[in-house]
């Protein structure tokens, strides 16, 4: 039986809750889904300041939770993916990173539904980390927050809607990205609405970290993420502790 660690790097509970129904309807019948989020921390995540406090809170939640066959980090910013790699040696799958992986699976040119204006040189500069920005023909903001994503707020499922409509018609994108985890359960309605493939990280990404447990594949160990050296933290518990 699959043991999925799901991190909702911000504390909102709504989100966390229903990316874990995602996950659980992507995957086989008698898979097991793990929702957490940080008890401290922000309720979402829009700057690279929210970013840099989630990803404490993401290698915390992957140390406290152990006996997962992989985890899953639901945030497009993939907040302390790297890091998170290093404190554990199960496969850990950033949400971004999934999706991006997808998109490039089912089509050659791609459109990026996401939030806020501000965050679009995040958007960039992670195309350019994973060696995609040429298939990207569009990043569209919403001008709608992180907060106000999810089924529960129909007037922003509509909003994505018409954005996604706008990058096909206009940008010539063949497949959509959700570049945020908030509209994880949207996804599917909106596919059907706009008539392209809709790549949603949080089911891919499940999918992606069900495939390598179910491969016996591992995270490596011996070079860059390694297990971290015991090194003493000042006024706070290291690695180690």
């Amino acid at each position: 039986m699959f043991r999925l660690g799901l991190i909702n790097p911000n504390t909102d509970p709504i989100h966390t809750s229903s990316m874990r129904d995602v996950a659980l309807e992507t995957l086989p019948d008698g898979c097991e889904v793990t929702g957490v989020a940080p008890e401290r921390g922000p309720t979402a995540i829009e700057s690279e300041a929210d970013l840099a406090v989630a990803a404490l809170g993401v290698v915390r939640l992957v140390r406290s939770l152990p006996g997962q066959d992989a985890y899953l980090i639901a945030c497009f910013g993939d907040p302390g993916l790297d890091a998170a790699r290093e404190v554990t040696d199960v496969p850990v799958i950033g949400m971004a990173e999934a999706a991006y992986k997808a998109a490039t699976l089912v089509a050659k040119r791609f459109g990026i539904v996401t939030t806020l204006p501000r965050g679009i040189p995040a958007l960039e500069e992670g195309l350019d980390r994973y060696g995609v920005r040429s298939r990207c023909v569009a990043i569209a903001p919403l001008l709608i927050p992180v907060g106000e994503q999810g089924s529960h707020n129909p007037d922003t499922t509509d909003a994505i809607i018409e954005t996604g409509r706008r990058i096909v018609a206009e940008q010539g994108a063949e497949t959509l990205i959700l570049a945020c985890g908030g509209m994880a359960d949207v996804a599917v309605r909106v596919s059907e609405e706009v008539g392209v493939p809709v790549c949603d990280g949080v089911a891919f990404g499940t999918m992606l970290a069900y495939s390598l447990w179910r491969c016996g594949l591992r995270t490596g160990k011996s070079g860059a993420y390694g297990w971290p050296e015991p090194i003493a933290y000042t006024g706070m518990p290291g690695y180690g502790d």
